[in-house]
């Protein structure tokens, strides 16, 4: 045990000093997770002793394996930045920055001299130094890069900035393919056909974008991204690019980015569908501020709400008054909220029910289901409003039993007058069930206890009440959505 050591605390509430050689020379070309790795243990070593200081929690922590833990690891030392001390279990001592500095990763002498040559005849414009070849046999070992598929790399990027580009654009580019697979060069070949087939679509782009340049490879793989894996024309990206431009001024490829991945989530992906998106628009927000007023809640920002729910329920058939009359039913059930409102929309939807006469007709079928059970509730001498349980003992009755009205209305009689009538009919409509009851001749066979008739209750009137749209919500309890 240590004499003296930090107390957890003051490790948290202190910091972690990074070496800015490390931020300049390795940060900017390590695969994300050894840096992540690398800083926590950093972190780590100031309080070497914690009981959390192995390799399991830093797995748990940063959301890894212990593999992944491993590798990074195994990647440090292979910058120099760490000594992998013991391996079971796994033991890591960090290593002064000053070592590394002017002291590059030595490579077996012969393994990349037909490389050098190669990337030297390509890049005319500048000798490459030692430390960027390193660069680049760090980068083919890291990522399993194949030599000829860097090469290809280096030629493409030259292609597009010059013979003397930069190596850290070859080594985010480069990076970039590698985390996407593209490692061999039969890989990086086809990736450059595919990127030289939208050369022209891009100009076009740039054009509307004002700028007079050759694409970048982002910009590339951009259009890439929107026509093969969002499945827009050019056309539709034109007209985006053209929109983007007359509203803010001037536009580029990362706002472009942004209005096609707004519509991509909104299933808009031709220009009708777009036009009429932004046409319907500025109904929407005026829909929007009804139907939030309407179930009692207000949202400054309208965006969200439009593009998360007043385009979906548009899309699914329903009308603005068929919105409002659901939201309407759903403040006077004490359902106050939009995830609320959507929720039954949904339901109603996996029903078949989606326009203003389809609702009414569902609720005037359950407010007639609920009129039968408050006659017997009356009946039964019982002064209440309908609950959800009295629609689940109908709906057992009616459907799981297949009870016929005149057995109801008997065991209706034959309970009224008891000390808990509804328990009463409920055994015996269970008796009949298991029985086999289904006629009025077959049950009269048992005998009752005597009771007193009861008068026909008065028919309550058609005006759709609060406890009458109950019904409908619990009718959709049951109906899975997804959520």
């Amino acid at each position: 045990m240590a004499f003296c050591k930090l107390s957890s605390e003051y490790v948290i509430s202190s910091q972690t000093a990074v070496d800015n050689f490390f931020i300049n020379e390795f940060l900017p070309y390590a695969p994300e997770n050894c840096v992540r790795v690398y800083l926590y243990g950093l972190y780590k070593c100031s309080n070497p002793d914690s009981f959390d200081n192995t390799i399991e929690h830093f797995a748990e922590f940063l959301h890894l394996t212990s593999q992944d833990i491993e590798d990074a690891f195994l990647y440090w030392q292979e910058q120099g930045l760490v000594q992998v001390l013991f391996t079971m279990p796994m033991q890591i001592r960090y290593m002064p920055l000053k070592n590394v500095i002017n002291n590059t990763k030595k490579f077996k002498l012969d393994k990349y001299t037909e490389f050098n040559a190669q990337a030297q005849q390509i890049i005319e414009g500048r000798m490459i130094t030692s430390n960027e070849y390193a660069e680049y046999y760090t980068l083919l070992e890291a990522h399993h890069i194949q030599p000829e598929a860097l090469i290809m790399t280096m030629q493409y990027c030259t292609s597009l900035k010059g013979k003397n580009v930069g190596y850290a654009y070859i080594l985010t580019v480069a990076r970039n393919w590698a985390s996407e697979g593209v490692t061999t060069a039969e890989a990086v070949e086809e990736r450059i056909k595919m990127l030289n087939q939208k050369t022209s679509g891009v100009s076009e782009v740039l054009k509307i974008c004002g700028a007079k340049r050759f694409a970048t490879v982002d910009e590339l793989e951009k259009m890439i991204k929107w026509t093969e894996e969002w499945d827009f024309n050019l056309d539709c990206i034109k007209f985006v690019a053209k929109q983007s431009a007359k509203k803010m001024g001037r536009t580029n490829f990362d706002k472009i980015d942004f209005k096609l991945g707004k519509y991509y989530e909104l299933k808009k992906i031709s220009i009708t569908e777009i036009e009429e998106y932004e046409k319907q628009k500025v109904e929407m927000y005026s829909l929007s501020k009804q139907l939030n007023k309407t179930i009692g809640v207000y949202y400054e920002d309208l965006e969200n709400i439009v593009e998360i729910y007043i385009s979906k329920w548009l899309d699914l058939g329903h009308t603005k008054n068929s919105l409002l009359t659901l939201a309407n039913y759903c403040f006077k059930n004490s359902i106050r909220t939009l995830e609320g409102l959507d929720k039954i929309i949904l339901k109603l939807y996996k029903l078949g029910i989606v326009s203003l006469e389809a609702i009414n007709e569902h609720i005037t079928g359950l407010i007639h289901e609920d009129k039968k059970v408050k006659e017997i509730l009356e009946n039964l001498g019982l002064s209440r409003n309908v609950i959800s349980q009295d629609r689940e003992f109908l709906k057992t009755w009616k459907y799981s039993w297949f009870m016929p009205e005149t057995l109801l209305n008997l065991a209706v009689e034959k309970s009224a007058g008891k000390a808990q009538p509804m328990q009463y009919m409920n055994k015996l409509l269970s008796t009949w069930h298991n029985k086999n009851i289904t006629t009025v001749e077959q049950a009269s066979k048992y005998a009752f206890e005597s009771f007193s008739e009861k008068p026909l209750p008065k028919k309550s009137n058609s005006k759709i009440e609060k406890e009458d749209l109950s019904a409908l919500f619990d009718s959709l309890d049951e109906i899975d959505i997804g959520y």
